[in-house]
């Protein structure tokens, strides 16, 4: 198994609201990278793709784990403000459904689906990812970009994702991951990353594959990617430099950790992960 997925292929709410979410939706999705609020992937050092671009490239390895094609239904878990699923949608010819807890988001990826002219394939909605909306086995494929690291109760989440899957239907998942404990500096680090994320804590390796195997699903590539990713952070706090809140406002810690992004992206234990799995 290579740690190259392109190599291989071509609570409150149980999914509480992103920091980055809501009243900072619209600073974020256009100074970050226009609608893909997670983690890019460049091959190696000599990979010359902008953030914007590697972004895309994390999504477009999602979408080939899918297998999916005209007319299937694919579920899109945490869908921020629409844009993977857009893409995905577009690549594949597919139906998609994306879900969120954040209104903000909601009513972003509907504009962003109308303009591409694509509302009658792609639409999204308020749902808690522990109470999906959904009959049992609505889709054919998932996916779950950095939505988990948000979830208190992941088995239960996981269990909700597989229940609207149809037997034998693949689901996606990437996340931060917490490769082992950490101690001191570094456990303070990644307490703070944790707050201003909005996660209860950064799922691990043994903690995924235990939720996913409870929830029914048999696991076919467990990925630590880490290495691929790590450009994100610096990338990241470089486009919200000039990002200066007030400390009453409700997204100050989020803001004040990202200058602090590329020190919690160094930590030789944060990794992530990109598994692909199949409802049993």
């Amino acid at each position: 198994m290579t740690d190259n997925p392109s190599a291989q292929h071509g609570a409150p709410s149980s999914l509480d609201p992103d920091p980055l979410r809501d009243e900072h939706t619209g600073t974020v999705d256009g100074a970050a990278v226009d609608g893909n609020i997670h983690v890019g992937y460049w091959d190696g050092p000599a990979d010359g793709r902008s953030l914007d671009q590697a972004t895309d490239r994390l999504t477009d390895l999602v979408a080939g784990r899918l297998a999916a094609a005209p007319g299937r239904s694919l579920l899109d878990v945490g869908c921020g403000t629409g844009r993977p699923a857009l893409r995905i949608a577009r690549a594949t010819g597919g139906q998609v459904s994306g879900v969120s807890v954040s209104d903000e988001d909601i009513a972003l990826a509907r504009t962003r689906a109308d303009a591409a002219g694509l509302a009658d394939r792609v639409d999204f909605r308020y749902a808690d990812a522990c109470a999906l909306p959904f009959e049992s086995a609505s889709f054919d494929g998932a996916w779950a970009i950095e939505s988990m690291m948000h979830i208190p109760d992941r088995t239960a989440a996981l269990t909700e994702i597989a229940r609207t899957l149809r037997p034998g239907g693949t689901l996606v998942v990437t996340d931060v991951l917490l490769r082992s404990p950490v101690t001191g500096e570094a456990a303070e680090t990644v307490r703070r990353a944790c707050r201003a994320f909005g996660s209860p804590a950064l799922p691990e390796p043994a903690e995924l594959r235990t939720a996913l195997d409870r929830a029914g699903l048999e696991v076919l590539e467990f990925q630590d990617i880490g290495e691929h990713v790590r450009r994100t952070y610096q990338a990241f706090a470089d486009a919200f430099a000039d990002v200066t809140p007030s400390v009453d406002d409700p997204h100050y810690e989020f803001f004040d950790f990202a200058r602090s992004l590329p020190r919690f992206g160094a930590l030789a234990e944060i990794g992530y992960a990109f598994v692909v799995a199949r409802r049993r």
